[in-house]
């Protein structure tokens, strides 16, 4: 019963990002995208999991799904993963209380996240004050019509 859940979560994340690659390279877009300053400030994406054993979650990640790891942003409860035709589309797993999907987070990867969080606020979203979770990393947090939570990131490298 899990290696059926594992091949349909594996399947389902191969999917997910091969829509978004498929999508960003297509060069599909509207006036309007072109045109909205979020297209010049998004850098890439960091989609959220909580997990209970970070050690399983990189075996799950590196071994079962092929992902490779990225350990240049690791701390002692996160590591990041992706594929290789898509580098700046990540799975960020973070060991803490596991919440299932229901809780995962977009994460838009800015440059600027002053600039992003008012040109959202502009827009009538509501953004959290931005936080400095240490080691270079500013978060803003807001949710879309649905309630569903998103994130603005930037990491800032001295």
């Amino acid at each position: 019963m899990m290696q059926k859940l594992l091949q349909k979560l594996k399947t389902a994340t191969v999917i997910a990002l091969i829509s978004v690659f498929v999508l960003l390279s297509s060069g599909w877009t509207s006036t309007a995208v072109a045109q909205n300053p979020m297209d010049q400030l998004v850098t890439g994406y960091v989609s959220k999991v909580n997990v209970a054993d970070l050690g399983q979650a990189i075996f799950f990640y590196e071994e079962l799904l092929g992902m490779e790891r990225d350990t240049s942003e690791d701390t002692d409860r996160w590591t990041q993963f992706f594929y290789p035709n898509v580098p700046d589309t990540k799975i960020g797993v973070y060991e803490g209380q596991p919440t299932g999907t229901g809780e995962a987070a977009l994460t838009l990867v800015v440059a600027h996240i002053e600039f992003a969080r008012d040109v959202l606020i502009s827009q009538g979203i509501e953004v959290s004050p931005i936080q400095d979770v240490g080691e270079g990393v500013l978060l803003a947090f807001f949710k879309d019509f649905d309630g569903n939570s998103l994130t603005l990131r930037e990491n800032r490298w001295f």
